[in-house]
């Protein structure tokens, strides 16, 4: 009878490990890769999307041209909302900056989140490190400016996959296009 019993209940023990893999698998399904993104911690006010301005101060020119790149390819996705250039904005919600920071990262965007998980003042800014991105090339800035964007939008890091907003040099290997598909799920999630 003992047998039986563990015999009937691995059964069963087998047959809701299926079962609740099949489930993941339909939820994973139907909600795309796109789980693998959290929020970076706030995000733009709906209204603001449209466009997302942003503007270059004393900005090196090889970085504005990485940033532009960007701004096309993330125009190229099916993303809500969009970037624009305002070069004489005294408020835009991206302000790009470049110089010498102390830190060991290629690029950043500073922000404060208010209250409701909006950026404060609907406003982040985008810092390129010059002595750290000296070396990459053109594609490769124009990614990491891709990368940035992505956090603009308000994506937080993924550590595995071909995606723009994966950490790291990986993303300079990817054979697709960037941002990929979970990029742009990741922001169709946020707004």
């Amino acid at each position: 009878m003992k047998s039986t019993r563990e015999s009937t209940l691995g059964r069963g023990f087998v047959a809701a490990i299926v079962s609740a893999a099949l489930t993941l698998v339909v939820l994973w399904a139907t909600t795309g890769p796109v789980n693998a993104y959290s929020l970076l911690g706030c995000e733009y006010d709906n209204d603001s999307i449209s466009p997302i301005s942003y503007r270059f101060f004393s900005v090196n020119s090889a970085y504005v041209t990485a940033f532009r790149n960007a701004d096309i390819a993330w125009g190229q996705t099916s993303a809500p909302g969009y970037f624009e250039e305002h070069p004489w904005s005294l408020d835009p919600e991206i302000n790009v900056v470049d110089g010498e920071y102390s830190g060991s990262w290629w690029a950043q965007v500073v922000y404060t989140c208010d209250s409701d998980g909006t950026y404060d003042g609907n406003e982040v800014e985008a810092q390129f490190d010059t002595g750290d991105m000296a070396s990459l090339s053109a594609n490769e800035k124009k990614l990491v400016a891709e990368h940035e964007l992505g956090h603009a939008y308000g994506l937080g890091h993924v550590y595995s996959g071909c995606h723009v907003m994966r950490q790291g040099t990986y993303k300079f290997t990817c054979s697709g296009a960037l941002p990929s598909s979970d990029d742009v799920a990741g922001v169709d999630a946020i707004y």
